[in-house]
């Protein structure tokens, strides 16, 4: 699923840092960035993985199954 010369660290870092908060905002606000930025990127990451990497449920944002693989990518580099 994952393809190293596709993926930006910058992605999965944003990536990451929206999995474990739940929210883009969130996020933006952890890393000091716009939100925009932040969605650009996620957005960016998933379209290169080709999979939907969160689904929202209510106002939050939950991993699907290729957004736990790739967290789990993440974590491990």
């Amino acid at each position: 699923m994952v393809r190293s010369r596709s993926i930006n660290l910058k992605h999965l870092r944003y990536f990451a840092e929206v999995a474990r908060r739940g929210s883009v905002t969130a996020a933006a606000k952890a890393l000091f960035v716009a939100p925009q930025t932040i969605s650009s990127q996620v957005q960016s990451l998933a379209g290169s993985l080709g999979q939907p990497l969160f689904e929202r449920v209510g106002r939050r944002l939950v991993l699907t199954s290729a957004g736990q693989t790739a967290l789990d990518y993440a974590n491990a580099i």
